[in-house]
């Protein structure tokens, strides 16, 4: 089955179409890839990154060609170790249907040959059953991330947790909402759905009575509360100009799971950047399609940060991390601090000079 944004038969010489809103998934990928991989590279001697459904590696968008998440991957993974930020870097690619494995086998065959020191690996197969062996062959300590971009529902939240249960793991998850949506009520695919779960207790859950954006907000918190990791950041992401249907609705959700803080605060600064207007957690591809949402007003941050630490002394970092769910990024709780040191904020620099605000930099509310 191939995903709604594609050409279902294209062929052999065409290359499938990408609408828009699916190309920001890779994005998001492209950007975070190689901050992930510099910072867990520089402790470690070896980093994993599995694409669960890689696709055939290259697609159409506009009339033109645009590389798919394997190929993104394959090519900074080519520049890191190269560089040496990276000693050694494992990527898994697995692609259940044979042609389009053929496909990504010849795209990846152009890029010519692989410093030393990388392994690509393409596997053709089904996900469900090829991670679980990978997880066994994994060494318990090794960071890894996940890419789990299917075409209807992701890999069963059983295989997700075990993945997140590792040290220095994360997933980024494409959720399709819209799809899911569909069916929920449908008893054809409950059986699917209870794969999917790994039970059958979401049968019972509040989101399966509710509608619209209730039910798409239970549902959505659901999800994320069976990931069992402490750090879950979503992206929304809408229909495309080019869809039938949907209109402004949500398509689908991008999901980062992770154990750690500084993981997600990362994927968020990542996360942010594609939003659009000037910066949401929320994309259309439409320039007009968003006009109404705006990046939260600072002086909401400064607010909640005052109403949550006034009194109280801690450092830049701590500030971030302990108020990780606002929708603000690094640059917004910079701008806040600054202009309004002296004015209930005092700032005792440890890391920066003169004017910045960073890491261990202590900042109090009075």
């Amino acid at each position: 089955m191939l995903p709604e944004d594609m050409s279902r038969t294209p062929a052999a010489d065409e290359l499938q179409h990408l609408k828009q809103v699916s190309r920001a998934k890779h994005v998001i990928l492209s950007n975070y890839f190689q901050p992930w991989a510099v910072i867990l590279g520089s402790r470690n001697l070896r980093l994993t990154y599995v694409d669960c459904f890689a696709g055939p590696g290259e697609y159409e968008m506009r009339g033109s060609p645009v590389e798919g998440s394997p190929v993104i991957a394959v090519r900074k993974a080519i520049d890191l170790v190269s560089k040496g930020q990276v000693q050694n870097l494992s990527l898994y690619l697995v692609e259940a249907d044979e042609e389009q494995l053929r496909r990504l086998q010849t795209t990846l065959a152009k890029i010519g040959k692989y410093p030393k020191g990388l392994t690509v690996q393409s596997e053709c197969g089904d996900s469900k059953l090829i991670v679980p062996r990978l997880l066994d062959g994994l060494p318990p300590s090794a960071p890894a991330f996940f890419f789990v971009d299917p075409y209807g529902h992701p890999l069963p939240l059983p295989t997700i947790r075990r993945i997140l249960m590792r040290p220095r793991t994360e997933v980024l998850i494409n959720l399709m909402w819209f799809q899911m949506n569909r069916d929920l009520n449908n008893p054809k695919v409950e059986a699917r759905l209870d794969e999917l779960f790994g039970n059958t207790q979401w049968r019972n859950q509040p989101f399966i009575h509710l509608h619209g954006d209730a039910r798409e907000t239970a549902f959505l918190e659901y999800f994320k509360s069976q990931l069992g990791c402490p750090f879950v950041l979503e992206f929304r992401i809408r229909h495309d100009p080019e869809d039938t249907h949907g209109g402004d609705r949500t398509k689908y959700y991008l999901l980062h799971g992770s154990s750690h803080i500084k993981a997600a605060l990362l994927m968020k600064d990542v996360m942010w950047q594609l939003g659009d207007e000037e910066g949401t957690f929320d994309y259309s591809a439409d320039t007009q399609g968003n006009l109404f949402r705006q990046t939260p007003p600072e002086q909401e941050l400064l607010a909640a940060l005052r109403r949550e630490f006034t009194g109280k002394e801690l450092t830049f970092d701590q500030l971030r991390e302990r108020t990780w769910k606002l929708p603000f990024i690094g640059k917004h709780y910079r701008s806040v601090i600054k202009s309004n040191e002296g004015n209930g904020i005092i700032i005792t620099r440890v890391e920066s000079k003169r004017t910045g605000v960073k890491g261990l930099d202590r900042i109090r509310f009075s």
